[in-house]
């Protein structure tokens, strides 16, 4: 029986595909859901050149981190705005930053997750491709049942 699933965001389209997947298996088995999106850096202190000049105008300073951690709310409050419209028992959202598979699965594991959900390409780079993707790290590596939409 499905009872808590881990759905790993990036705000892909497989893996917005992969929210409403999860959605539907919550609603018929009365489900937990997790939301997780992993920022692979934590970004740096610095202002981007792009911002500087605005920084100066509006009085503000908006770091990389800044704007990292803003994508990564913004995803996830996609997902849960798509997720908190339907019947599922508990919902909860959280960022981790490092290397997407590793996170996912200590989070899982730590977690009593017992199956993980997500898209099958996210919106990595061509480094991801050759070396593996996060999906494919993951299922080969859970030791709960994983789900890859497409």
């Amino acid at each position: 029986m499905v009872e808590n699933i881990l759905v790993a965001v990036d705000g892909s389209d497989h893996g917005r595909k992969a929210v409403e997947f999860a959605a539907d298996l919550a609603e018929s088995y009365g489900a937990k859901v997790t939301l997780l999106h992993v920022m692979s850096s934590p970004g740096s202190s610095r202002v981007p050149e792009e911002l500087e000049y605005l920084g100066k105008l509006e009085h503000i300073r908006i770091t990389e981190q800044d704007l990292l951690r803003s994508a990564a709310k913004e995803i996830l409050h996609e997902a849960e705005n798509h997720i908190g419209r339907r019947a599922v028992k508990e919902l909860g959202a959280t960022i981790e930053t490092g290397d997407p598979a590793t996170e996912i699965l200590k989070f899982a594991s730590a977690n009593g997750v017992d199956l993980i959900m997500m898209g099958s390409r996210g919106l990595g780079n061509l480094k991801g491709l050759l070396m593996g993707s996060v999906s494919h790290k993951v299922s080969n590596l859970a030791t709960c049942t994983c789900i890859t939409v497409k």
